[in-house]
């Protein structure tokens, strides 16, 4: 088993990360730093909207970011044009390196008919371990779990759109383990989810970014902390690939 570091951005979406947070995430000298799904959108354009000059523009900046934490960035999620079509896409960058991206499979509701189902499952390798990327409504289907462990994946990271809801803390907790601790179960992996905290922009979401293996939730953003934009830092252990 190795432990690893590994921090939920869990802020406002459409938002850039600043300079004293870049230089806090360095201090921390994480292995892995994962962003909410769409935090990559752009304002202006929203969140199912994508132009080619703006998509190359966030690529740029993705690829920056992530060679200046010195990491593995798992860059949440962006709008993504392909042929006429547009994919909610996760790419994911070692210090300045793009590994490769992920185009969400299962799309919520608000999706359908403005994004393109992806078609591939992905999985990449840093720091000796196997990884993969899963996004928001993939959770709710078994299979993702499935085809994560048979991908030999130890961690699975998953931006995620969560909208507020109006229940009991142990609603939630129970919700948790019922898709994150039997998902970790179904996998083999310790998964990571990382939602975005509510602004102006998006007032109807919720953060409830947690981590979570086949037995437990490990952490939690904690009830009062779900309307706060956090820069959460978390060790994990796991195995190494090969082990």
């Amino acid at each position: 088993m190795r432990k690893i570091r590994i921090i939920l951005f869990q802020h406002g979406l459409g938002e850039r990360v600043t300079r004293r947070q870049a230089e806090e995430m360095c201090e921390y000298r994480p292995h892995f730093v994962c962003f909410p799904e769409y935090y990559f959108a752009s304002r202006p354009l929203g969140n199912h909207a994508q132009t080619p000059r703006n998509q190359a523009r966030q690529l740029r900046y993705m690829k920056l970011l992530s060679k200046k934490l010195k990491s593995t960035v798992i860059c949440g999620t962006m709008p993504e044009l392909d042929g006429g079509r547009l994919f909610n896409a996760s790419h994911v960058f070692h210090d300045g390196e793009h590994l490769g991206s992920y185009r969400k499979r299962n799309l919520f509701f608000a999706e359908v008919g403005k994004i393109t189902p992806g078609e591939e499952w992905k999985t990449f390798t840093a720091h000796g371990i196997t990884f993969g990327v899963l996004i928001c409504a993939d959770v709710f289907h078994d299979e993702s779990f499935i085809e994560m462990k048979d991908r030999g994946a130890k961690i699975i990271f998953i931006p995620t759109f969560s909208l507020r809801r109006e229940e009991e803390p142990e609603e939630k907790f129970r919700r948790d383990r019922d898709i994150f601790v039997r998902g970790a179960a179904l996998s083999g992996a310790v998964v990571v989810k990382v939602c975005g905290a509510p602004s102006p922009y998006k007032d109807f979401i919720q953060g409830r970014s947690l981590v979570a293996n086949g037995h437990e939730v490990l952490y939690r953003a904690a009830p009062e902390e779900e309307s706060a934009s956090i820069i959460m830092k978390h060790e994990i252990e796991v195995r190494e690939d090969g082990e």
